[in-house]
């Protein structure tokens, strides 16, 4: 009998011990399975003529980046509740926000360290502006397994309208494109038949290491065209600021660069209109500007044809 009690004392006491053991792993066990779901797939939520209306659900979860995507640019960068610069050092808001404004795209993740998310429901709203809609986003922090990895807000049919108008807005561009450089070329053509002459010069100035030449001068008819070389003889960068002339109007100026590197020259070619009554044989002045560094000034006086 003794015997008999000790195998069924023992069997109990195995049986005790292996359901007390299997109880706890198995919480650990669903822990991990739990913390290892992927988060969500895309969403897309089509916005209609009520969408300012409305709010918006954006579901973040710990070690997750949520990425919400707008169907045209911000106005503006969107107004949190409780987010701080994903750029600069964690603080204690609930949510890291990184969005630029002009652009189509906010990211969202739960700050780690944050003190509030230990009071309080870890939620918040964020304001975001665009140019035909403004939306109100219900941030809030859930399980790995319902985050949204991505948000994507669409218009009703907006890639069959987007192709739409990236094809005519293709058509518009080439078609100004086309007015344009047939206007160009009439004009250009159009100046030979009036009185024209074009000289060389090799008028020089410099200040320290910047070094101005004039090297040619031409008309046609009322348009004067000055053609110059910009000389960089020192060993640091030269900053070319405005290019100014003395006469003429509408002016328009070309440089081939505007920061020249040590010893290296650049060419300038500066274009203007003379007025009636102005004489086209001169004299001009030409006065070139240093942008930043010591703010030296060149010029050229006493150009004539």
């Amino acid at each position: 009998m003794a015997d008999r009690n000790l195998v069924v004392l023992v069997a109990w006491a195995t049986a005790a011990c292996l359901w007390a053991g299997a109880a706890p792993g198995k919480e650990p066990a669903a822990r991990d399975e739990a913390a290892s779901d992927p988060p969500r797939d895309a969403r897309e939520i089509v916005l209609d003529e009520k969408a300012s209306g409305r709010v918006f659900a954006v579901r973040t979860a710990r070690n997750v980046v949520t990425v919400v995507e707008f169907p045209e640019d911000l106005v503006g960068l969107p107004a949190c509740g409780d987010c701080e610069d994903g750029q600069g050092p964690e603080g204690d808001a609930l949510y890291r926000m990184e969005a630029v404004a002009r652009g189509r795209y906010l990211t969202l993740r739960p700050n780690p360290v944050a003190r509030r998310a230990r009071e309080s429901d870890p939620v918040t709203t964020i304001l975001v502006r665009m140019e035909h809609a403004t939306l109100t986003l219900y941030v809030e922090q859930v399980e790995r397994g319902r985050a949204d990895t991505r948000v994507v807000f669409t218009y009703p049919n907006r890639s069959a309208d987007d192709e739409y108008l990236r094809v005519e807005r293709a058509k518009l561009e080439l078609e100004a494109a086309a007015r344009a450089e047939a206007a160009l070329t009439a004009r250009f053509l159009r100046s030979f038949a009036e009185p024209h002459r074009c000289v060389s010069k090799s008028a020089r100035v410099r200040s320290d290491d910047l070094v101005l030449e004039v090297r040619e001068m031409c008309y046609f008819g009322r348009e004067v065209i000055i053609t110059l070389e910009v000389e960089n003889r020192g060993r640091d960068p030269l900053e070319v600021g405005s290019v100014v002339v003395n006469r003429g109007s509408s002016k328009r100026e070309y440089l081939s660069e505007k920061t020249i590197e040590g010893d290296r020259p650049s060419t300038a070619v500066v274009a203007l209109h003379l007025e009636d009554g102005e004489q086209v044989r001169g004299p001009y002045a030409v006065t070139l500007q240093e942008s930043g560094g010591r703010g030296r000034v060149v010029a050229i006086d006493h150009l004539e044809f």
